[in-house]
């Protein structure tokens, strides 16, 4: 099962302010179902938490939990997602980065991230989800039954590219 991070949350799962939705979700990842899509901008956003850096340059030496897709594909696919006219939030390197991949969980609290991901006309063959601690304008740091349904989904990596 493969998931994006946002950059707007990697202090939940990677970090000194971790929520326990985050921890658990940390748990996923370096469980036996988590693995992590990355790359171009996304990845960039990413390693500027320390924390994160660290982990996924371990997690790259044993070549395990990590799905690094290549930056020339990922941005072929932004420009046709900003020319089809349907994104409302400015992250289109996190779409092309799922469309590309094959990921379709996505942990965010960028609401407008959010609605697109979950558009059938972007994400879809399966669809997304979305995994979140922001519900409104309330912030839920606890784990809900919600979330470890989420991390309980089978189909949430499809094929994409090679890495």
């Amino acid at each position: 099962m493969c998931a994006i991070i946002d950059a707007n949350v990697t202090f939940e799962v990677f970090g000194r302010k971790q929520t326990e939705a985050g921890v658990q979700f940390r748990k996923w990842l370096d469980g036996n179902l988590g693995r992590l899509a990355v790359g171009g901008k996304n990845l960039e956003e990413l390693m500027k938490n320390g924390h994160f850096r660290r982990w996924f340059m371990e997690e790259r030496r044993r070549g395990s939990r990590v799905r690094q897709i290549k930056k020339g594909i990922i941005s072929k696919r932004e420009k046709t997602l900003v020319r089809g006219g349907l994104l409302t939030s400015d992250d289109e390197h996190v779409l092309a980065l799922a469309l590309v991949s094959g990921a379709r969980l996505l942990y965010s609290n960028d609401h407008r991230l959010k609605n697109d991901f979950l558009n059938t006309k972007i994400i879809r063959k399966p669809r997304g989800k979305v995994y979140t601690t922001q519900h409104g304008k309330q912030h839920i740091k606890h784990f809900t039954t919600e979330h470890r349904d989420l991390l309980q989904t089978e189909d949430l990596c499809g094929g994409g590219p090679p890495r």
